[in-house]
């Protein structure tokens, strides 16, 4: 069997001689002579090895394979049909599909922005994933999703990246831990000095308290209790566990609630920024520039 041998004339010819059950008919169906029609049949027999239609001088019957080939003909010329009003579609952002990763922390504030961005495009389906700084990373460059969302990715030429957005990280603990009740600003030492809870290796905000606290970080009276999500480590901290360093954007609630506050701390706070993420040199489908540019504006405002 020789399918590569199959043409798209082929099957619409076919298909016209099952409408018409005459080679006459399907010609002028066609425009063209009985003989080509004859000649198309053939040559499609031929590439398929199989006999597809039984011919008496007065009408065409199919066989077994023929009414099986028939079902089949007629999906793949609609699909093929189809494609122009899909391309369209895509083109003009009636449907689509974008796969965004998005690490831990943005993922207290993307969702809200992804959400006013499907608000404006119900036909583009956004697929999202939530991983850590080298989780996200990772699959930005095994090509698992288009847009990654993180802070600051490493240097790498084969990657395009833009700011999308702000946050600050900021060191928190329960109200009434005894640094809470120092009236001053507070320096490395002293926090040192006390139990730090961490995300785990390969967070971003990790890194930022690892640079943060420099050599103190592996001098620590004890070592950090370390969890691998920010809800963990909130409730670790209002269970009174220790202190952490957070970004605003994840302890907002419950800093306007008063249940976790802002230790004032030297150098603090740390302003960070979030990145669109994507592999360099591809082209874009017209979904992912579509939310490119609706990322970009949010970062204007």
């Amino acid at each position: 069997m020789r399918l590569k041998n199959v043409t798209l004339v082929q099957l619409r010819t076919f298909l016209s001689l099952v409408r018409n059950e005459s080679f006459t008919k399907a010609g002028q169906d066609l425009a063209v002579s009985p003989a080509t029609v004859t000649s198309q049949i053939k040559q499609l027999e031929d590439a398929l090895e199989t006999r597809l239609l039984f011919r008496t001088t007065r009408s065409v019957k199919l066989t077994d394979a023929g009414a099986v080939l028939a079902r089949q003909a007629t999906k793949i010329l609609h699909l093929i049909e189809a494609i122009p009003e899909r391309l369209g579609a895509v083109a003009n952002l009636e449907r689509g599909e974008v796969s965004v990763g998005i690490i831990g922390t943005a993922g207290y504030v993307m969702p809200k922005v992804l959400a006013s961005y499907q608000r404006e495009h119900p036909g583009i389906h956004l697929d999202l994933m939530m991983g850590n700084r080298n989780t996200i990373w990772d699959a930005i460059l095994e090509g698992n999703i288009d847009i990654g969302i993180m802070g600051t990715p490493p240097e790498d030429t084969n990657i395009q990246s833009e700011v999308i957005g702000t946050h600050r990280l900021i060191f928190v603990a329960h109200p009434n831990h005894p640094l809470c009740q120092l009236d001053r600003e507070l320096t490395p030492k002293e926090l040192i000095k006390h139990q730090l809870i961490a995300r785990e290796v390969g967070s971003g905000t990790r890194l930022a308290m690892a640079a943060y606290f420099g050599a103190l970080f592996h001098q620590a009276t004890r070592p950090p209790i370390v969890l691998d999500t920010n809800e963990g480590i909130k409730q670790s901290i209002l269970a009174g566990m220790g202190i952490s360093l957070l970004s605003d954007a994840t302890c907002e609630l419950e800093l306007n609630h008063g249940l976790l506050k802002t230790l004032p701390v030297e150098g603090t706070p740390l302003d960070r920024q979030w990145y669109a993420v994507r592999l360099a040199n591809l082209e874009r489908n017209p979904a992912e520039q579509s939310l490119l540019r609706f990322l970009a504006m949010q970062a204007e405002r």
